[in-house]
């Protein structure tokens, strides 16, 4: 029971033989994770057998050893196997392309979705401080056409009322 991700070298104290299990596609790479996953289970279960006979009256110590083994082995198994996995994501993970994975694109565009609702966020806080500056100028301007009650009027200013003499070009001679 061995896990291989391809173009990974075995993690040191590994066998080369790791090296040669064939695969890389997505269906290969779901195919190991099955492996580990009842390795998993494999090696709980071993566990408990060996807990379980351990628990009897008069244990087996030949039995207890054997399960125990057992369950250490796979233990190992499902490290290596979870180890060169992670190696795996950690190198397709990298935000670099990765041939056959769309990760990186929808990453791009998830970051461009939150890019865009942070920009509308905050122009619609500039329009709220735009329009209140407004409301604010609007008033000013207001109050500045209006005469306080406490001054007296302002003098009427001087206006050009026709002369009664007439011009001098207009005169008879």
């Amino acid at each position: 029971m061995t896990y291989i991700a391809p173009n990974f070298a075995p993690p040191t104290g590994q066998t080369p033989a790791l090296e040669t299990m064939a695969g890389g596609g997505p269906r290969d790479k779901l195919a190991q994770l099955e492996r580990i996953e009842r390795d998993i289970a494999s090696s709980l279960q071993s566990a408990g057998q060996a807990l379980q006979e351990l628990s009897k009256d008069k244990p087996s110590l030949k039995q207890a050893e054997s399960h125990t083994t057992s369950f250490l082995k796979t233990l190992q198994e499902v490290e290596n196997g979870m180890q060169l996995q992670i190696n795996y994501l950690t190198q397709v993970s990298t935000g670099q392309p990765h041939e056959g994975s769309c990760y990186s694109a929808q990453k791009d565009l998830q970051m461009a979705y939150h890019r865009m609702e942070h920009v509308k966020s905050r122009l619609g806080e500039l329009e709220k401080i735009r329009m209140e500056h407004l409301r604010q100028r609007q008033g000013q301007m207001v109050r500045s056409y209006s005469l306080p009650e406490h001054l007296p009027p302002p003098p009427l200013q001087h206006q050009q009322l026709p002369h009664p003499m007439p011009h001098p070009q207009h005169q008879f001679h």
